[in-house]
């Protein structure tokens, strides 16, 4: 029998003693954990983290001091924490250059104008809401127009988080202008009477007219961000921009980065609203393993909010089970369309057949994922292919590679084993791998993760695993890993024959 192999205590020491060292190499049993860590990407307004800087958020308000309270990149983190306390989120400002603020507007001239151009009530209540949150007002006997905006544009003000700020200095309109420029500002939603039960004061002879926000324009480019996070591993990204030259450059990096010499993996996660013929075109003309995206109409919650509440649940229920369904989980904190405006079955069947990821109102009230799905959706000779088309596939094949690498690292490169063909006759205690021994810990590895319930049909990926060294680098092994992914249980068709 050969001598076992030490690391730390020679065999010329003369010196009589114990000498004991200690080895890890086989102390992990079971799949490793694996924390994940997601990445907010938005703008700033003022704060005490200078812009492109990596920060850790912690709660669902210390983002309020470093990015300020009523910024693109506050309003996402707030909402990404409320939905979920316990991921390890991180946050990043980018602000661009030369942008234009978005602006829209409320004229309630119109609506007075049957007694006078006076209010001739009394204690009710104007039910405004502006970007999802309430902003009422009551109202007092023979108030003219002008006190009518002063009261609106005071209760807008008021509210530290609002994305817009309201000024009267029009006498017949309130105007509204976004705080932040860029294109966000253009879906800030303007409305009345939300909930139901609401309506208009008594005196109000016509709706409010609302023009709708709009112009906003230049937004910031995500490549700043890439050279910061250069040497980090983020498994979700939340971008709140989605424009063309935005979306390649996030399916770009992210393909870069879930590269086998990379080996960061990450998933972009995006909201967009817009009519289902517009979320359609949208998503067609895009086709990114890497990008998720929920499409979205008319809810008072702005669409970057949408993206933050939609990571926060990936994010955390993917962790815990990376190929366990997502459907009907509750999205925190969002206001879903009126019933009139959400999109029909068949609209959601075709967004998703489109790219998009869609949601439902539950009984409840509360939107929900109905299916989370990636924007992959043609392979590279533009056929139709559906292998990556679940968020579920990214996820567990990037926890499958994750149990993978630190498994193999931790058996065999950290503890410096050699390398012998099978035939050698490797003896205990030595530091030597073979084929055969490195195939063995594979299928060790892969019952662990079938008993996880990430993987299915053991027996055919054990006799389709390929072990064996290169015929050129003798000191490499080769390895053809062939894993059967558990599914999803997503739809039950039956058939009711019936007898009479």
């Amino acid at each position: 029998m050969s001598d076992i192999s030490f690391n730390n205590i020679p065999t010329t020491i003369r010196t009589p003693g114990i000498y004991t060292e200690i080895d890890n190499s086989r102390a992990l049993q079971g799949l490793t954990a694996n924390p994940h860590k997601v990445l907010i990407l938005g703008q700033m307004t003022s704060g005490s983290v200078a812009a492109a800087t990596l920060q850790r958020i912690t709660t669902a308000t210390v983002a309020d001091g470093y990015f300020g309270q009523d910024s693109v990149l506050g309003r996402m983190c707030r909402a990404f924490k409320n939905a979920n306390p316990n991921t390890d989120l991180y946050a990043m400002a980018l602000n661009s250059a030369g942008g234009v603020q978005a602006s829209g507007g409320i004229k309630f001239s119109i609506a007075l104008s049957h007694n006078s151009g006076v209010v001739s009530t009394t204690g009710e209540t104007v039910n405004l809401m502006v970007a999802g949150i309430a902003c009422p007002f009551t109202l007092t006997n023979a108030w003219s127009v002008t006190d009518v905006n002063s009261a609106a544009a005071a209760a807008i003000n008021a509210n530290a988080y609002m994305p817009v700020s309201a000024s009267t200095t029009s006498a017949s309109a309130l105007v509204l202008t976004a705080i932040q420029d860029g294109t966000l500002g253009n879906g800030i939603d303007i409305r009345f009477n939300y909930f139901d039960g609401q309506s208009d004061p008594t005196c109000f002879g016509d709706s409010a007219a609302i023009t709708a926000m709009s112009d906003g324009s230049a937004d910031p480019d995500y490549d700043a961000a890439w050279s910061i996070i250069e040497n980090e591993t983020f498994q979700y990204i939340v971008a709140p921009w989605n424009d063309n030259t935005n979306m390649t450059a996030l399916d770009t990096e992210l393909e870069t980065r879930f590269g086998p010499l990379t080996d960061k993996q990450g998933i972009a996660i995006t909201a967009k609203a817009g009519t289902a013929a517009a979320l359609a075109t949208w998503g067609d003309g895009k086709n990114s393993a890497f990008v998720t995206a929920m499409g979205t109409y008319k809810s008072p919650t702005p669409a970057e909010e949408w993206a933050a509440v939609y990571a926060a649940l990936l994010s955390y229920n993917l962790n815990v089970d990376p190929a366990r369904p997502l459907h009907t989980l509750v999205l925190k904190g969002l206001l879903p369309p009126k019933n009139e405006d959400l999109f029909t079955r068949t609209e959601r069947d075709l967004l998703l057949w489109d790219g998009i990821s869609t949601f439902v109102v539950n009984s409840s009230g509360y939107p929900a994922i109905e299916r989370a799905i990636t924007m992959y959706q043609e392979n590279a000779t533009g056929a139709a292919d559906a292998s990556y088309l679940n968020v579920n596939t990214m996820a567990t094949l990037a926890e499958i590679r994750y149990q993978y690498n630190v498994r193999m690292s931790n058996r065999f490169l950290v503890p410096r084993f050699k390398l012998a063909d099978d035939t050698y006759p490797v003896q205990p205690g030595q530091k030597i791998a073979t084929p055969k021994t490195v195939k063995q810990e594979i299928v060790a590895l892969f019952v662990e993760l079938r008993d996880a319930g990430l993987v299915e049909n053991l027996e055919d990926f054990i006799d389709n695993l390929i072990v064996q060294r290169n015929s050129v680098d003798k000191d490499r092994v080769d390895v053809l890993l062939p894993p059967d992914l558990v599914n999803q249980f997503r739809i039950l068709a039956s058939k009711i024959q019936f007898i009479l």
